[in-house]
């Protein structure tokens, strides 16, 4: 089976997309609310910390495949910058604070496909 970006059907991968991808971004009116509603939309609400990529798929599969530096035990660091949101909860408010930082990432990848992000 194939996904309507043309990728191979992968369930791990599937689950590394539902809950770190978020291409093209979506709007919100400020990083902590962006945070909040994401979270709670993919059922993520309460994690301690939490990131969302916003770049291609192909971006970040390529990184399984060449353009990320082998750490060990199937984690690789990007060898360019990609564009995330990180979410911290704060327990006291029950909100979260959310970053936009342009950095390198670090991502677990099998059958080359990410399946995991260092958070």
């Amino acid at each position: 089976m194939a996904l309507s970006s043309g990728q191979t059907w992968f369930p791990p991968f599937e689950q590394f997309l539902w809950e770190h991808w978020d291409y093209p971004k979506t709007p919100a009116s400020n990083q902590n609310t962006y945070c909040d509603i994401m979270m709670w939309k993919r059922g993520l609400y309460g994690k301690l910390k939490h990131t969302f990529i916003h770049e291609p798929i192909e971006k970040i599969i390529n990184v399984c495949r060449g353009e990320g530096i082998y750490l060990g035990g199937g984690w690789y660091q990007s060898k360019h910058f990609f564009s995330i949101t990180k979410c911290t909860f704060n327990r006291m408010f029950g909100h979260y604070t959310g970053q936009w930082i342009s950095m390198k990432i670090i991502i677990r990848c099998k059958f080359g496909f990410p399946v995991a992000i260092q958070e």
